[in-house]
């Protein structure tokens, strides 16, 4: 969101997210504000698309060693 807002001047909330994408704000306050929240790639694509941004910087991987 931050992002967005840097890029365009337009602060957007999460009403206005959760309109836009058919996400509930729970959902989006859930991806803004916990760390180790679990989102599928659909709420990371319908966010991206809303908000304008490439995810791809926000992706953390972790290795697993089997």
């Amino acid at each position: 969101m931050l992002d967005c807002q840097a890029r365009t001047g337009i602060k957007r909330s999460y009403e206005d997210l959760s309109e836009d994408t058919n996400l509930s704000i729970e959902t989006i306050k859930s991806v803004a504000s916990r760390k180790e929240y679990n989102a599928t790639l659909k709420v990371i694509s319908l966010l991206s698309i809303s908000l304008g941004v490439n995810p791809i910087p926000y992706f953390e991987w972790e290795e697993i060693n089997e």
